[in-house]
């Protein structure tokens, strides 16, 4: 389980939370509920390249796709839109 940190603890005891984030990553929290999670750089390092390799995945089965012809109805616009309100969602 994380360790959790109010926001004011992290703020008054940074040195704390900069020691305790080089074991393991650290969830703070306002007002009870969770707003972002710090984290060690080598976790982050691993998240990016995860990240990356997932949007690589991705990108190559849309080019094989469209290799084989199997081309959507949906237009560009149609599919930034939709992203643009999957991220958005997301932020709330």
């Amino acid at each position: 389980m994380m360790k959790t940190m109010p926001a004011s603890e992290a703020k008054n005891k940074f040195g704390v939370l900069m020691d305790t984030v080089q074991r393991e990553a650290v969830a703070i929290s306002k007002k009870g509920r969770t707003t972002a999670v710090v984290m060690p750089l080598h976790e982050y390092e691993e998240y990016k390249a995860l990240k990356l390799e997932k949007l690589r995945r991705h990108i190559a089965e849309g080019a094989a796709q469209a290799d084989r012809g199997e081309f959507s109805e949906k237009t560009m616009s149609n599919i930034i839109k939709e992203a643009k309100q999957e991220r958005d969602a997301k932020k709330v």
